[in-house]
């Protein structure tokens, strides 16, 4: 295995990476959302699921604090 260098260590922007999310609406970001969906493999799926039931009541209420604090 060849080592990193300096060059290959920095994080570039993908090239037109902003242009990208500026046009994408929320149809845009569904099918992009289904095409990455259909990618994962069916074991890693049920993982998501997994952690989405155990997490995603934690995660919710925390959003709902964050935006009734921001309101204030």
């Amino acid at each position: 295995m060849a080592t990193a260098t300096a060059r290959t260590r920095k994080n570039h922007p993908v090239a037109g990476a902003k242009k990208l999310t500026r046009k994408a609406g929320p149809i845009g970001v569904a099918l992009m959302a289904w095409d990455v969906w259909r990618r994962i493999p069916p074991r890693q799926r049920r993982w998501l699921f997994a952690q989405a039931r155990q997490h995603g009541p934690r995660v919710a209420k925390q959003v709902i604090a964050a935006r009734s604090k921001k309101r204030r």
